[in-house]
């Protein structure tokens, strides 16, 4: 039996709440919707319209990877639920995400996703 080796995961820069920032971090097809509706949206709803982008631009960086053994969909939506709410700037208890890693039904949470969003939100 050989051993198996792990390639470390290769973590996106943060990603910036800017213009630009949003737009280089998004596929072509969402960039070209932002970008529409970045430059349509009123200088008072601007705000909302970066972050509501900014966190769809995470939750692309995050692109969860695993494919999960039948049965375990609860544990994918647990995956899905730690990105939306790293992706909505939600707090986030890091120490208590590092202690949920060790737990029994953990090795089924794609946890290289979830840390892959928390780099593109600069979450230290």
């Amino acid at each position: 039996m050989s051993a198996l080796t792990h390639e470390p995961a290769v973590l996106p820069a943060p990603i910036p709440r800017t213009i630009d920032g949003i737009a280089d971090a998004l596929p072509s097809a969402k960039r070209a919707r932002f970008n529409a509706e970045a430059r349509t949206t009123k200088a008072e709803d601007l705000e909302a319209c970066l972050l509501k982008w900014w966190g769809e631009a995470v939750k692309e960086a995050a692109a969860p990877t695993r494919d999960l053994p039948p049965g375990t969909e609860g544990l994918s939506s647990t995956t899905a639920v730690f990105i939306e709410r790293i992706a909505a700037g939600g707090a986030v208890d890091w120490a208590e995400m590092e202690r949920l890693r060790t737990r029994r039904g953990a090795r089924f949470i794609d946890w290289e996703a979830i840390d892959r969003a928390r780099a593109a939100a600069g979450a230290a």
